[in-house]
Order: C-alpha cells, then structure tokens, then sequence
C-alpha cells in the first residue's frame, strides 16, 4: 500500500533534497556507526520476466544469509531508507534490495506500469528469489515485505513456501477494502473536525472505498498521515530518504515519484478483492509480523486478527508501541534486533533440528 507520508507534505520536501544530490556507492554504517567493509556490494540489471530490472546486494560476509526486500509502493523505492536506517542489518544478512517495475533505474526499461497486473508483481518476486538463491547458493532466502511488498510477499510465500527459510511482514496489508475504509472514515472525521469541511466533503461524494479511479485512492492516501495517530514520541525518521538513494542518478529518483503516483492509479485499484483472511488461511514457511502500534495505513489490528488465525510452521508478532507505518525505520535499532536474533536465530534453530531428524 502506498505510504501516507510520501504522498504529505515531506512529498515536494523529498523531491527537492534529491535534486540537489549526486548519485553514487553510499556507505553503509553498522552497528558501531563506522563504516562497514563490505564482502557483497554490487548494482546491476537482472532480467526478471522478460525486462531488465536493477538489484542493490551488500553484506559485511559473504557467508550471511540472503534477504530480499520487498518495498512499499505500488511504485516506490526503499533502497535509501534500507541504506540509511537499517546499516546494521547488513552485518547479519545480504540485503538486496530492488527496483521494481516502473521506478528507480528499472523504469529506464519497465518504461510504465501501465497495464501491469499483480500477478506480474508476484511472478517478479518468485523469479528473482529462484535467481538469488541459485547466484548466492543458498536453498532458501529470508523475503521481508512492507506494505505494499506485504501484499506481494505473502502471496509468493503461500506460493511457493519452500523458497523461504522466513517471511516477515511490516505494515502487513491483509484486506484492502476494510483497511481502506477504516482510513476513509478516519480521515473523513478528522478532516472534519480540523475544520476542512471541503476534504470531507469531497471523499463523501467518491464514497467508501473500493474505488476504480486511481485517483480517488490518491486523494485519500496522501491525507492518511495528516489524520492517523502519531506515536507518542518522534522518531527522528525522515521520509525524504525515499527520493535520496545515492545510487540513484536524478532521473532515477523523479522515477520514484512517477511510480508512486502511478502505481496508485494503476495497480492499486486491482486490490479490491484483496482478503487474506480468505485466501490465505495457512503459510508453510516460518511467518512473523512486525506491527507499529499507531499503524492506520496498514492497519495493525487487521494484521494482528489475520496473525491469529493464519496456520504456519512458525509464527510471532511483535509490536512497536512507538512506531505507525515505518516500524523498521521508527525504531531501526528494536526492528534489527528481531531480525537478527528472533527471526534468524528461530529459524536457524529449526533448520538445525530438521537437520538431525
């Protein structure tokens, strides 16, 4: 799902900062805050159904386990972010991070995503999972989604769970109709309250979702952060690291902003069918959920009710009580710990175990 904090006001803020940046290799600190060395560090294109699309892998070890992250979109990039406020999470896992369809370096190929499905999406995930564990020789890889990369994360885990040692979601998406009507009404009332009689009006007049019109989910969407609860203290997050990926050229980080925008109007209306609850009653991988307790993007309790009824070989919540959307950047250090000692050391463990059986 789209993040509400792209589409506010840190939108022209993010633009406007990475015009003035130069692309190129950025450093990644680890735990220490130094830089780290870095055994795995490449960009380049892979050919991911039939269209050259542009992966980011670093690691401290070439030895690590592989992780590939899903961003939130349809249509953004998370490679800055990743970069900025996960750094640690390098000396645990190959990170690999991905340009998909319709932004950063992947939209000079994958010129619009006009026309292309969610199955597209979850064909894309398959294949380049299938192409990293077979380049890193590894038999399974840890897949992590947030938001809209939750969508498509679970649907290629359900698919083919035997590709992944773990799936973790972050900002999980479960039923976009409900969600998207619990942040219609938020918005609508609080809107209302502040005295912005016109928003209210206007989303009276498209309805509750679902919608058809893309750009009817726009308006929404870029007016979530503004009404949603705040975690009680600021996290010091700056959104504006989505446009500022050094590895991105200029023309690459105004693609972010196009995919985002179009990915909104394009491919999001084809979630209106969207129920895990429905569809996705088991997972045969290992689930674990990362909720922000303030999350109404995404919202957490629709995460937290699919959690307690979803089957999997091995499943944990964890909620951040100061984070909303963004928990993996609103308290990196907590988000890092998880991964690196629950979901890595779990999992182990019970590969361990299967091993000796």
């Amino acid at each position: 799902m789209g993040k509400s904090k792209i589409f506010g006001g840190m939108l022209a803020a993010g633009i406007s900062v990475s015009l003035v940046a130069c692309a190129g290799s950025a450093s990644i600190r680890g735990e220490s805050g130094a830089d780290l060395t870095l055994e795995v560090d490449f960009a380049e294109a892979v050919e991911i159904g039939g269209v050259r699309q542009w992966i980011y892998a670093a690691g401290s070890s070439r030895e690590a386990p592989v992780l590939l992250w899903l961003d939130g979109g349809p249509g953004g990039s998370e490679l800055g972010t990743v970069r900025r406020y996960l750094g640690p999470l390098h000396e645990h896992f190959i990170v690999v991070c991905w340009d998909q369809r319709g932004t950063g370096k992947t939209r000079r190929t994958s010129k619009s995503l006009k026309g292309v499905t969610v199955e597209r999406y979850v064909e894309d995930v398959l294949e380049l999972s299938r192409h990293l564990a077979a380049r890193f020789g590894r038999e399974k890889i840890y897949l992590v989604g947030h938001s809209w990369g939750s969508i498509i994360g679970v649907m290629a885990a359900a698919r083919a769970p035997e590709l992944f040692a773990a799936y973790v979601g972050v900002g999980q998406q479960v039923n976009s109709v409900e969600n998207d009507r619990i942040g219609w009404r938020m918005v609508r009332d609080g809107a209302r309250a502040a005295g912005e009689e016109k928003v209210a009006r206007t989303l009276e007049a498209y309805g509750e979702p679902p919608y058809t019109d893309g750009a009817q989910y726009f308006y929404l969407f870029r007016r979530l952060y503004e009404y949603s609860p705040h975690p009680p203290r600021p996290s010091g997050f700056d959104s504006t690291w989505y446009f500022r990926a050094r590895e991105h050229a200029l023309r690459d980080r105004i693609a972010v902003y196009r995919g985002l925008v179009e990915g909104v109007s394009e491919v999001y209306p084809q979630l209106a069918d969207l129920d895990f609850e429905r569809d996705v009653p088991r997972l045969d991988c290992p689930l674990f959920i990362v909720n922000g307790r303030y999350d109404l993007t995404c919202v957490a309790t629709i995460a937290a009710r699919w959690f307690a009824k979803v089957e999997a070989p091995h499943k944990e919540l964890v909620w951040f009580e100061n984070s909303g959307h963004n928990p993996c950047y609103q308290e990196p250090e907590a988000f890092i710990e998880f991964l690196a000692n629950r979901v890595l050391g779990s999992t182990a463990t019970a590969g361990a175990e299967r091993a000796a059986q």
